[in-house]
C-alpha cells in the first residue's frame, strides 16, 4: 500500500476524519519540513516574504509582532523578543529558517530568539545554471564592472567560476568596486546569470 504523503493523497487516505490544517500539517511532516520534539513543533522552509515589525499598545500591553511567509508552512508570526531576528535583518527573502513554536489560528508563532535558526544556503557560482528560473543565494568577490552609463551589471567570482549579475537598482553599481564582497539573497536565475530585482537582497560586505 502506498503511504499518503501529498495533501491530496492524505485527505482522500483519511475520508474526511480531518480537516485541511491537519492534512497540510501531515503533508509537511512526510516531506520533513516538520518535526515534534518535547518543546513543540520544529517547522522549517525557505522564507518567501518578510513583513517589517510592527508595534502594538492592547489594554497596557505594549508588544511588537513581525512576520514572515515560509514555503510549505504559512505565515509564521515572531513576537517581542523574536521579532528582533527581522529588526536585525537576519530573516530575509530566500534565507531558510527553522522555527520551534505553536499553531494557533492557522499560522505559528514563536515567542524566543532561542527558537530561531538562520540557514543562508548560498550555492556556488558552478551550480547557477542548473537553477534556471528558481530564486537563489549567492556570494562573492566582484571582478568586473559594467559601463558606468549605464550602471546596471556586474561580474562576481567564488572559487568555482565568474557570473555576470544584472542590477535593477543602480544604487547597488556605485556601493561596489572590484575586490568587494558581496552577498545577493532570492536572486532570480535567467540564461545562466543572475538577476537583482525589487525581491532581492543585495548586501557589500567589508
Amino acid at each position: 500500500m502506498k503511504i499518503p504523503r501529498s495533501f491530496e493523497e492524505i485527505l482522500e487516505h483519511f475520508g474526511g476524519l480531518i480537516d485541511e490544517e491537519t492534512a497540510k500539517l501531515l503533508e509537511s511532516y512526510a516531506e520533513g519540513r516538520v518535526t515534534v520534539n518535547k518543546c513543540g513543533r520544529v517547522f522549517e522552509g525557505k522564507v518567501l516574504r518578510v513583513f517589517p515589525v510592527r508595534y502594538f499598545d492592547k489594554n497596557g500591553r505594549k508588544g511588537k509582532v513581525g512576520s514572515a511567509i515560509i514555503d510549505g508552512i504559512g505565515r509564521v508570526n515572531f513576537w517581542n523578543e523574536a521579532a528582533e531576528v527581522i529588526e536585525s535583518g537576519d530573516i530575509i527573502e530566500g534565507v531558510r529558517i527553522r522555527v520551534r513554536g505553536y499553531s494557533r489560528g492557522g499560522e505559528i508563532h514563536v515567542n524566543s530568539l532561542f527558537d530561531v535558526e538562520v540557514f543562508p544556503d548560498f550555492l556556488s557560482v558552478s551550480e547557477i545554471a542548473e537553477k534556471e528560473g528558481e530564486r537563489v543565494n549567492v556570494k562573492g568577490f566582484v571582478t568586473g564592472l559594467g559601463e558606468p552609463e549605464e550602471a546596471n551589471e556586474i561580474y562576481i567570482s567564488d572559487e568555482t567560476g565568474r557570473i555576470r549579475v544584472f542590477l535593477e537598482n543602480k544604487s547597488f553599481y556605485f556601493a561596489v568596486d572590484i575586490g568587494s564582497y558581496v552577498e545577493i539573497y532570492n536572486a532570480l536565475v535567467r540564461d545562466s546569470e543572475v538577476y537583482v530585482d525589487r525581491n532581492s537582497r543585495f548586501i557589500v560586505g567589508e
